[in-house]
């Protein structure tokens, strides 16, 4: 385990050392950093857990967006490391190379749980970090897959310890909360496969009591997924999340092809980028398969059954369609096919594995030959680091070969990890650049907190950013990306979401990472005609910042009535509110003859007293977006003006009464229910184990 540790910093090292931002690029700087420093924000102000942030509009669902991960033990402590430093590259590389070390080591255990010695689990553990998604889009810019990856095989082993040898469930309880609570539903999903696999075990053993236990926890572990997935699926309707069934082939998608190539580190398939990037490497000693002693792996295969049946679901989900209601990109699970194959190969080696022939070593270099073929068919640029790639491939299978037929067996894990890295080091040679965007995000506290001065009230960016920090390192400093704005005081609508409010999203053309197109700036200034009011009004914004290269010069120096150029860049404008007017969640409209005061908002809900309203009941809006989940206890919710904006029926017997329109996510009841029950049974039934297991020891 310690050397498996080493050699995986190693190679975190390397990839720092070569590119010392190479951890910081994509949603890590553009949402996860920033979901982290918020979210330890809000718990070290006793704000637990987040629900929803009335200011960031469509990237406020909180409680639905999942992956803010407030449920998570693991990722609050994350956010309160975030909040509380000004170094945020240190903290990011630290967290990413602590799960890289984490998910190898877990590893590890997973393979001595099948009796395999610790050569072969060295072997594994540091071949599955090396996969292609983790090296090129997990370990740079997906943290939250990281997450998931890390914590999977510490769960599968932890669930096999309670499997077979009855022990205490309460460490895979613990590691398989941890796992749902990230809030990444692909890592709920591959627990699903996993909690499926045990269960085969049982049923291959025959061993009801082990059935029950895998049974229990799984139930256990789908309530706290109650709690964490439930608010997302009952705010599906109201989101942009495409629900369509795609078909086969298109964005980060593979084929039975590109697989077979990825015993070569450089094989490349298609991505988020129109590159060709080696996402589908797998592992490059997978044609060592062929020196098993197949016939006895067919009598004996028993042990191994759920092994088998997670590495086939997994293959045929990676090599599926590239779209399955909001579940798309497949390949972005590659790294638990890498895990499974890799896995599966070590424990079977050990089991199966016969002195190889010459003629095994052969049929070996065949299927390498076949991968360079068709990696020269898909990228014939590249072929020099094909070449080479076969070459290496190529030689350390013979080396392998000679010190197995040699009887030099201590040699061969050693070989194998020193082989790995230089695979991995081939492999960056020829493709030392992700493909996740680099915005040149700044890395110090301070250079976020002076971004915007001059600003006042709430926010909106209005152009293509995004574009601009991608080309101008200087225009980084000044213009944030996403999540980056929750490390600034202003509040701004433009942060991240990965689900957003449909309407809103479609009226304002707000993209995920907070770019928006340059014709917003008119229609925010456009009546809506239900309250005929513009609708910057009706959003509570008293501040826009508009990106220069996306507006005329006469345009920007001349801001509407009632707004003033407060601060102008080299890289934007910035347009305030002569009279600033309040943020989200005031009311901005009342219906004739209707008039409120004493308006109190806050993060959960927004209370109000009624002044008049007519003897037919009258209409208030507020600057509210109408997530499902928001209640009123005077009157009740009618259709939003605008089709976003909460907005409250106040019947004549209102008057004189305080109205309040609170925010819970919706089946919050369950959740919570669901969140107490899984804890409770979790801890009665591990205490329990405890003690049964105290009592029956012998006494001195």
């Amino acid at each position: 385990m310690a050397a498996a540790t080493l050699t995986v910093l190693v190679m975190m090292a390397a990839l720092l050392v070569t590119n010392h931002r190479y951890l910081w690029l994509g949603d890590t700087t553009a949402a996860y950093y920033g979901w982290w420093y918020h979210l330890g924000d809000l718990v070290r102000h006793g704000q637990w857990p987040p629900l929803i942030d009335p200011h960031a509009w469509r990237a406020g669902g909180l409680a639905a967006e999942g992956q803010w991960g407030g449920w998570s033990p693991l990722t609050v402590t994350i956010g309160l490391l975030a909040s509380g430093s000004s170094h945020l590259l240190v903290v990011n590389d630290v967290v990413k190379a602590g799960l890289a070390v984490v998910g190898a080591l877990g590893v590890f255990r997973l393979v001595r749980s099948y009796d395999a010695p610790p050569a072969a689990a060295y072997v594994a553990a540091v071949a599955v970090p090396m996969g292609g998604m983790t090296q090129y889009l997990d370990l740079p810019s997906w943290a939250a897959a990281e997450m998931i990856w890390a914590l999977l095989p510490w769960v599968w082993w932890a669930l096999r310890r309670t499997m077979l040898r009855g022990a205490n469930p309460l460490p895979a309880l613990v590691l398989g909360y941890l796992l749902v609570t990230v809030g990444y539903v692909f890592g709920t999903i591959m627990l699903v496969i996993v909690l499926g696999a045990c269960l085969y075990d049982c049923v291959l053993r025959r061993d009801r009591a082990a059935f029950r236990r895998v049974l229990v926890s799984g139930v256990l572990l789908g309530l706290v997924a109650v709690t964490v997935y439930l608010p997302g699926v009952l705010t599906a309707s109201a989101t942009s999340r495409n629900e369509a069934v795609g078909g086969l082939g298109g964005k980060l998608s593979t084929d039975p092809l590109a697989l077979l190539a990825s015993v070569l580190p450089t094989a490349a398939v298609h991505g988020t980028t129109s590159h060709l990037m080696p996402y589908a490497y797998l592992a490059w000693f997978l044609p060592a398969a062929l020196w098993l002693d197949w016939g006895r792996a067919r009598r004996e295969w028993r042990p191994l059954g759920g092994l088998l049946l997670f590495t086939v679901v997994t293959l045929a989900i990676v090599d599926g369609p590239a779209k399955l209601g909001p579940l798309r990109w497949p390949l972005r699970l590659q790294p638990f096919l890498v895990m499974s194959l890799v896995v599966l190969l070590v424990v079977a080696w050990h089991r199966f594995g016969v002195r190889p022939t010459v003629r095994r070593l052969a049929l070996s270099l065949v299927w390498v030959g076949v991968a360079g073929f068709l990696a020269l068919a898909r990228a014939p640029s590249m072929w020099v680091a094909h070449l080479c790639s076969i070459a290496l491939v190529a030689t350390g299978l013979a080396l392998v070969w000679w010190l197995v037929v040699r009887g030099r067996l201590a040699w061969v894990a050693p070989a194998a990890g020193v082989l790995t890295l230089a695979a991995f080091g081939l492999q960056h040679s020829f493709y030392p650049d992700p493909p996740a965007p680099q915005r040149n995000t700044p890395t110090d506290l301070a250079t976020y907190q002076a971004a915007l001065p001059g600003a006042v009230g709430d926010t909106l960016q209005v152009g293509l950013s995004d574009q601009v920090v991608k080309s101008n390192p200087q225009a980084a400093q000044q213009l944030l990306i996403g999540s980056g704005w929750y490390l600034n005081d202003h509040p701004i609508q433009n942060t991240y979401t990965a689900i957003s409010y449909g309407a809103y999203k479609h009226r304002y053309c707000i993209f995920y990472q907070g770019n928006t197109c340059p014709a917003l700036l008119s229609t925010l200034f456009t009546t809506e005609p239900t309250t005929g009011r513009q609708r910057v009004d009706l959003l509570g914004v008293s501040s826009l910042l508009l990106i220069r290269r996306d507006f005329p010069t006469f345009r920007l120096a001349h801001p509407p009535a009632g707004w003033q150029v407060t601060d102008r860049t080299k890289y934007a404008v910035l347009w305030t509110r002569r009279t600033p007017v309040p943020g989200a969640g005031g009311v901005v409209w009342t219906s004739p003859q209707t008039s409120v005061s004493d308006v109190v908002a806050g993060d959960d809900g927004t209370s109000f007293r009624v002044d008049a309203v007519p003897a037919g009941g009258g209409t208030a809006v507020l600057s509210l977006l109408d997530w499902p989940g928001y209640t009123t206890d005077v009157g009740n919710l009618a259709p939003p003006v605008d089709r976003y904006l909460v907005t409250v029926h106040l019947p004549a017997s209102s008057q004189g009464e305080t109205v309040h329109v609170d925010y819970r996510p919706p089946g919050w009841t369950a959740e919570i229910a669901a969140w107490g029950l899984a804890v409770a049974l979790g801890a009665g039934w591990s205490l329990f184990y405890a003690v049964r297991r105290r009592r029956s020891r012998p006494s001195s």
